[in-house]
């Protein structure tokens, strides 16, 4: 395993008298852990495989389909459907709500693009132990190159939803607002990729906080706001505080305002995301690289 020698040796080869003499001064343990700013460099300078790992998986699991351009569509739509029945026509939550049909079709979209980022972290790098065994190189490109992948993967159908979304009010309120989502769509995926560092570390040193993981992430798909409005909680200050504070309800507010309410997204509103976002990336970026020198070991 290990990669690392204080000196050159001497190799001789078989049935030759000569000598093959093999500097390996430079070479490094699989378990080593860089400081942190030369950890940075060395993820700089992986960028282009970084990108290009992400462009050659980018759609493969809906290729696997024969119709996988359809079901690019399909899916989403059928998860807005049935949401829309059980929330909208039974549970009635659509009452006080404008264009509840636009309302849940960004909801459902976009905090699938937050919950899918946190959970892809999960076993992701036991899934990769044979390069984690193989090659010394900076761990954090993987979940670099799974969050690039999965930002290729969301293009399309987010905009799919923000064309249904404007669609189901006859594109009454189409505003210049509507450029916000492309800076909000960029912030999701550092927030996401944050998230997805922590998680990354995190079941690969305890696999069994899977199970636990993949219960927050549905408990915070249905608490942002999704299907309902959080202004119904205005009668309860605290829990309206509580959940308004929610990062994903805070996204998804802002993704609604610009598409179909054609309401600028608020000066506090853009610096708490950028917080959330640079600074969960930035913690998780810590917290991953922090384990740097185990990760050959627990796969």
């Amino acid at each position: 395993m290990l990669k690392s020698l204080d000196k050159e040796r001497d190799f001789s080869m078989t049935g030759n008298e000569s000598i093959v003499r093999i500097d390996a001064s430079r070479l490094q343990t699989l378990q080593s852990r860089p400081p942190f700013q030369q950890y940075c460099v060395e993820l700089w300078e992986r960028r282009f495989f970084i990108w290009a790992d992400a462009r050659f998986k980018a759609l493969r699991t809906t290729k696997d389909y024969q119709l996988w351009r359809t079901w690019l569509v399909l899916q989403p739509l059928l998860d807005v459907a049935f949401y829309a029945f059980l929330f909208g026509f039974i549970l009635k939550t659509s009452r006080g709500v404008d264009n509840f049909a636009g309302f849940l079709i960004l909801g459902v979209v976009f905090m699938r693009m937050l919950v899918g980022l946190m959970n892809n972290g999960s076993a992701l790098i036991r899934g990769s132990k044979g390069m984690i065994k193989t090659f010394q190189f900076p761990k954090a490109t993987i979940p670099l190159a799974q969050t690039f992948r999965a930002l290729l993967d969301n293009i399309l159908p987010a905009i799919i939803a923000i064309f249904m979304a404007l669609a189901m009010q006859a594109f009454s309120r189409l505003s210049w607002t509507i450029a916000a989502v492309i800076p909000l769509f960029l912030l999701i995926h550092v927030f996401g990729c944050g998230l997805m560092l922590i998680t990354a570390r995190l079941t690969a040193m305890v696999p069994d906080s899977k199970a636990v993981l993949s219960f927050i992430g549905r408990a915070w798909f249905f608490l942002s706001g999704v299907m309902f409005s959080i202004d119904r909680f205005v009668n309860h200050p605290e829990l309206h505080q509580i959940m308004t504070a929610n990062p994903g309800h805070i996204f998804l507010t802002a993704v609604r305002d610009s598409v179909i309410y054609a309401t600028p997204v608020s000066f506090g509103s853009w610096l708490a995301l950028i917080a959330w976002s640079f600074g969960t990336f930035l913690f998780g970026l810590v917290y991953f690289w922090g384990a740097e020198a185990k990760y050959v070991r627990v796969v």
